[in-house]
């Protein structure tokens, strides 16, 4: 920084809330301001309340305290001010200020939070919202302003960066989103909906419409590829889904077409599975039977999985594992994914109407969770149908809750706090589930039947005997409830049971049954059930 943008920058305060600023930055930030020639102070918030105007600040956030945090908050509605937090906290601070996670601070992340400050300072950035502020700010905006448009813009940052260090990625994700907020039209709204997708609305349709946003294959300095959609009009908020849907498959299929898979993607076969899930969807050929899950312990009905089917014309009834990734890839699983929460939801007031209360479970998809409002769709559609939420599950792979921090971070807590049971399906299939169990929202983990189903057999040394017993005992420890699926004899839920697991759910005494078959099995009473064989249940 030259000395005549040193001279146009205020004084700077360097504060801490609930504990002294450590040394480690205080060092750093006094080289800096030699080598800035910047007025530096530092030393605890409380003691420079109330702030005088023509200053900008860095902030420690506090972790504990509210009050604090709502000094912090004011502060930065008044001054230029960079935070730095905890990812979880970024929610508690408006958009006018710049953040750095505290966890990844590092003499590269700060100098490059240090300017972005600058940059605010001198009108050169305009702020990145996370997504529950953008939101806010995009209805109360559609309020009062019409022809918006808005643009979807994904990146990738470059091939081969696989090996790079964590500093490099995360200086790289830093330099995209500085690019994104100073080369965005003026008067864009610009939100961060994952770590790789952000979100513009702006009047400005001819600039959304040019390639504003530069990329690798523009200058081999720049470290991503940016995908860009085109400017979709947008006049309310009823509309944000929709459109998003329109972006996200736009930019889906130009990234296809420039990493060489357009043809894939614009094959004739293709094509017609898309234009037979639109056609399916309209002809109302899908439909949902329901596999109730028993509590160990009592024996009786606590659950149900809704689980989706398509009933096809030439087919017959195809299972969900044969159509679900296309309906993803096409754009159309969130509209499939609402059409089964209502009607999982009306199957719950049917029971309700039986004297039963069940817990309603639901597969979710990560397109339908990564939807910047999908908590508040969720918390909406409960509110609709008087569900309490204490009676909805939603079941979720480890894939989808680790594509993005933000699902899990947002979406899914939202809903947890709200009481409804976050279930992690398909456990010990993937790679991250011990080393993210603790960080993840959830209630609850599901078994795999691959692990379950094998139990059936009288080898006491059977390694999923072990691998069961060992996630079961992680669980228990860590406060969350199990689910066995998959349990198909009475050896298999035995050892389920001596095992301590929760519920189960399994072909042999509770197959896949209709709604009309579900109200009928529920409405029995007693703690002892019987199973499709006639016989008395496991229990």
């Amino acid at each position: 920084m030259n000395q005549q943008t040193a001279n146009r920058l205020p004084p700077l305060l360097v504060l801490g809330t609930e504990r002294a600023l450590p040394d480690l930055l205080i060092n750093w930030l006094d080289r800096e301001a030699e080598e800035s020639e910047i007025t530096m102070r530092t030393g605890m918030l409380d003691a420079f309340l109330p702030v005088p105007s023509g200053h900008m600040a860095i902030v420690v956030a506090p972790h504990r305290d509210p009050g604090l945090r709502d000094r912090v908050q004011e502060l930065s509605l008044h001054i230029p001010t960079l935070i730095i937090g905890r990812p979880e906290e970024r929610a508690y601070y408006p958009d006018a200020c710049t953040w750095l996670d505290e966890h990844q601070m590092s003499p590269q992340a700060l100098r490059h939070g240090l300017h972005d400050l600058f940059a605010c300072v001198q009108g050169q950035l305009r702020p990145l919202l996370p997504r529950h502020t953008w939101i806010r700010q995009f209805r109360a905006r559609t309020e009062c302003e019409d022809g918006l448009f808005i643009q979807l813009v994904s990146c990738r940052w470059r091939p081969a960066a696989a090996g790079d260090s964590a500093e490099l990625r995360l200086a790289t994700q830093q330099s995209f989103e500085h690019q994104l907020r100073a080369q965005a039209p003026d008067d864009a709204l610009l939100g961060k909906l994952l770590d790789d997708q952000f979100v513009v609305i702006s009047r400005d349709a001819e600039a959304l419409s040019k390639k504003w946003m530069k990329s690798f294959e523009d200058d081999i300095n720049y470290l991503w590829t940016a995908f860009l959609s085109g400017p979709a009009p947008i006049s309310n908020y009823d509309d944000l889904g929709g459109a998003l849907q329109k972006c996200v498959r736009q930019v889906e299929r130009i990234r296809m077409l420039q990493s060489g898979l357009g043809s894939r993607a614009l094959s004739t076969t293709e094509s017609l599975v898309v234009h037979d899930l639109i056609r399916a969807m309209r002809s109302k050929e899908f439909y949902l039977e329901f596999q109730p899950q028993f509590d160990t312990h009592t024996g009786r009905m606590t659950g149900a999985e809704a689980l989706l089917r398509w009933l096809h014309p030439n087919l017959g009834v195809v299972p969900p594992t044969t159509f679900i990734r296309d309906a993803e890839m096409a754009g159309l699983i969130r509209t499939l994914g609402t059409w089964a929460m209502r009607e999982t939801l009306q199957a719950w007031h049917r029971l309700s109407e039986q004297g039963v209360t069940l817990r309603m479970s639901v597969n979710v998809s990560f397109p339908e969770v990564a939807d910047p409002d999908y908590a508040e769709k969720v918390l909406s559609l409960l509110e609709e149908y008087r569900v309490p939420a204490r009676c909805l599950e939603l079941e979720l792979t480890e894939t989808a809750m680790m594509l993005d921090a933000s699902v899990s971070l947002y979406n899914l807590q939202t809903l947890k706090q709200a009481g409804v049971h976050i279930v992690l399906d398909d456990f010990g299939t993937g790679f991250s589930s011990l080393s993210h169990l603790s960080d993840l929202p959830i209630t609850g983990i599901k078994l795999d039947r691959a692990f379950v189903t094998p139990l059936s057999g009288s080898d006491e040394s059977l390694p999923q005997l072990h691998i069961v017993s060992a996630m079961l005992d992680l669980a228990r420890r860590l406060g969350l409830e199990t689910t066995a699926e998959g349990v198909e004899d009475q050896r298999c839920l035995d050892v389920i049971n001596s095992l301590g697991c929760d519920r189960v759910q399994g072909y042999f005494y509770a197959q896949p049954m209709s709604m009309d078959k579900l109200v009928e099995r529920a409405s029995v009473h007693e703690a002892v059930l019987c199973d499709y064989s006639g016989q008395q249940s496991l229990f």
